[in-house]
């Protein structure tokens, strides 16, 4: 099929299909290896294909073609590849989804069996997309060549990060240790931050008791997350808070624990917010883990790999964290651990 651009005068798929075809295979956009330019280069973050390619690739990949394109014309060589991430939470989510499978139940071999289903289906719609977007890859054929398409699960792509952690942990600029993470307790995997959606929901506010062991006092925690008592690892108020300037350095009695942790003044603690005195625990949220390892304490796991919370929840132990909030709480106000609870939004 010959086609002379100029008499075209009424657009159909077919022209479109011929020109995509004719385009992709012209190879017009190939790096030069052995250029004497200066390279421009645009590190292209490959687009997970779990399923083809959305707006949002799209009008991301557009904008890198902008620059790609006048950096050509400027002279430069130009590198630009097409890379598909093959990898990932997201590939084993969208093969479970679209085949309706579980890896626990068909076992790891035939559900990766599946995952290359998937992935086979949807590399070359999306590589598809990106050629009828008129995107100027270098290539739009995989190969071994700087510039050709790469999957992040081939043979050559896995030795090659698999190499740069090896040569960088030799180096000590990488380690390996055991730190507070997303979990999903159903895939029994860690979870990125940009793959967990947060929603504003309403709770429940508890006041609770404590003791401050040098003085025998009574002084209220408010506290969202009752459950993590066990894992306290310190009480806070803000160095502005007048109101608790005399408890700096004494030592907090848990209630139903009997745990002492130390009172510090620390900026963490909002003087308008709950009481003004903070329970900080191992892992309630980002700024309690934050708080843990800037005061170097070692923190207290209560909340298991399977979702439950451990032998360092005592009696609770083995409940789920909703179960064993509201149990706690029940304790709590039989054992007039409570001044009040309020609902919020």
């Amino acid at each position: 099929m010959n086609l002379d651009i100029k008499k075209i005068k009424n657009w159909n798929l077919e022209i479109e299909k011929y020109l995509t075809t004719k385009w992709k295979n012209s190879n017009e956009n190939k790096f030069n290896e052995k250029t004497n330019k200066l390279i421009y280069s645009i590190d292209t973050p490959p687009p997970y294909i779990n399923a083809p390619i959305h707006m949002g690739h799209a009008i991301t990949y557009c904008y890198m073609d902008f620059f790609a394109r006048y950096k050509r014309m400027k002279n430069f060589e130009v590198l630009f590849p097409l890379g598909l991430d093959r990898n990932g939470l997201p590939i084993e989510m969208g093969a479970e989804k679209k085949f309706k499978v579980s890896p626990f139940k068909i076992g790891k071999e035939k559900f990766i069996e599946y995952c290359e289903k998937l992935l086979s289906e949807s590399s070359e719609e999306s590589i598809d997309s990106f050629a009828k977007l008129g995107i100027s890859f270098n290539s739009y054929k995989k190969g071994n060549s700087i510039g050709d398409i790469y999957e992040t699960d081939s043979p050559e792509y896995r030795k090659l990060t698999q190499d740069t952690f090896i040569d960088l942990f030799k180096k000590e600029m990488i380690y390996e240790d055991s730190r507070v993470n997303n979990w999903d307790t159903k895939l029994q995997t860690t979870v990125a931050d940009s793959e967990i959606e947060y929603k504003e929901i309403s709770s429940i506010f508890n006041n609770v008791k404590w003791k401050v062991k040098e003085t025998g006092e009574e002084i209220i925690i408010g506290t969202t997350r009752p459950e993590l008592i066990c894992t306290c690892g310190m009480v806070i108020f803000n160095p502005e808070d007048k109101r608790y300037s005399h408890l700096d350095g004494k030592t907090a009695i848990t209630p139903m624990f009997g745990k002492e942790v130390p009172i510090r003044e620390h900026p963490f603690a909002q003087i308008e917010k709950g009481t003004g005195l903070v329970m900080m625990c191992s892992a309630g949220d980002l700024t309690d883990i934050q708080f843990f390892r800037e005061m170097k304490l070692k923190p207290i796991i209560a909340i298991g790999q399977d979702g439950r919370l451990t032998e360092a929840a005592g009696a609770y132990a083995g409940l789920k964290p909703k179960q064993a909030r509201t149990k706690i709480i029940e304790d709590l106000e039989s054992g007039g651990f409570v001044e009040k609870i309020e609902e919020i939004s």
